[in-house]
């Protein structure tokens, strides 16, 4: 018996991204390691199974937005421009970043999905620099949004 291979997390958001969807794609990853830096010095690293973040396009055209459910402090949520298909999702800038988080980028290729953003504050000297590293999706399972239902 065939195993399916684990989905590619690049290839799993584009395919969902340019699709006519109002769903919600929960995608569930089985490693996620967390790291944090201070003024260039190592801080602490952290490692969860089974993470998960919500992955929904926006009523705005070519707008998208991840919801991250595993961050160490709270949870929290931001958007991208959804590049056009044939692009690569290298190195998209975050908007939308709650304060304090600021300076956003996610980092998608075929075998992880990256984030790295940075708590503000008003001395540099206390700004952390946090990186979140998705590996392995699990599961994937889409919902409906309020919009669901809705011709476009």
């Amino acid at each position: 018996m065939l195993k399916n291979p684990t989905p590619s997390p690049i290839q799993t958001i584009k395919n969902f991204l340019h699709q006519n969807s109002h769903t919600q794609l929960h995608i569930t990853f089985a490693a996620l390691e967390i790291t944090n830096h201070q003024n260039g010095q190592f801080l602490n690293r952290v490692q969860r199974q089974q993470s998960r973040i919500i992955l929904q396009k926006l009523p705005q055209t070519g707008v998208a937005k991840i919801n991250v459910l595993d961050n160490m402090v709270f949870r929290f949520s931001f958007q991208f421009r959804i590049p056009d298909a044939a692009a690569e999702f290298h190195n998209l800038k975050m908007l939308s970043l709650p304060r304090p988080l600021d300076h956003g980028k996610l980092y998608v290729d075929k075998e992880k999905l990256r984030l790295s953003f940075r708590i503000d504050a008003p001395d540099p000297l206390l700004r952390v620099e946090i990186t979140h590293v998705y590996q392995s999706i699990l599961s994937l399972e889409q919902f409906c949004t309020p919009l669901c239902g809705q011709t476009q």
